[in-house]
């Protein structure tokens, strides 16, 4: 499903882990240049991308970011 949404709308995919759960999301470039994802959209947890080696990239290069 990323991958259409990807070739649809241009947005970027990552898949990210923690010792509670797992899900993909899409990467979001902030106006104040923070590179974020919604990890838990329905509760509102935005985390901050600070290192592009702790997610898994799935629809570009972390350098698409400025990594």
């Amino acid at each position: 499903m990323y991958r259409i949404k990807k070739l649809l709308f241009g947005w970027d995919y990552i898949q990210w882990r923690n010792t509670a759960d797992e899900g993909i999301a899409r990467v979001m470039k902030l106006p104040n240049g923070k590179v974020v994802y919604w990890r838990y959209k329905i509760t509102r947890v935005m985390d901050e991308i600070k290192d592009p080696d702790k997610v898994f990239w799935l629809t570009c290069k972390p350098s698409k970011y400025g990594f």
